[in-house]
């Protein structure tokens, strides 16, 4: 029997059709990046779990890593050193997890921008990114204008097929 890393390994999270988030690790993020938007700064949470079947990913795990803010002329962004994701990836293998999911917030609207797209912390195919908007200060209640997005091929992110279940427990 193969463990859920192997599987994932084969088809990365593509047959996933339903991801399950523990309140405990959504009021983990939301308290953090609450945090850092309060001085004015976007910020980095990445979500570590196991599949639960070939179908279901259970995520189990809110990761803070080490990460720097800026503000540029074109906006904010967060930027995570090699030795942070280093560590984050250490400590999911330590774990026997996989990181299924990065979560980010932006200072107005949620979509996914250029950077985004382009400079991912997760690169599992199928894996989600979520763009929380207004610094996580209106969350979890306003998650229907969250921005849901799932890794379809480098640099592809789609936004999160209708039938693709987000169950919070």
């Amino acid at each position: 029997m193969t463990d859920s890393r192997t599987q994932a390994n084969e088809r990365g999270l593509l047959d996933v059709q339903e991801f399950v988030i523990p309140r405990s690790v959504l009021e983990e993020t939301i308290s953090f990046l609450r945090a850092v938007g309060t001085a004015g700064a976007e910020g980095f949470v990445l979500w570590g779990g196991n599949l639960a079947s070939r179908t279901c990913f259970r995520f189990t795990t809110a990761l803070v890593p080490e990460q720097q803010p800026f503000g540029t002329p074109q906006g904010l962004l967060v930027t995570v050193g090699g030795d942070a994701l280093f560590s984050i990836n250490k400590t999911l293998f330590e774990r026997g997890e996989i990181l299924g999911a990065q979560v980010h917030t932006h200072p107005t609207s949620a979509y996914h921008s250029e950077t985004d797209d382009h400079y991912p912390m997760v690169t599992l195919l199928g894996a989600l990114s979520v763009v929380i908007p207004d610094f996580a200060q209106h969350a979890p209640s306003d998650m229907p204008v969250w921005a849901w997005y799932r890794l379809k091929a480098f640099g592809n992110w789609i936004p999160l097929e209708e039938g693709t279940l987000v169950t919070l427990e």
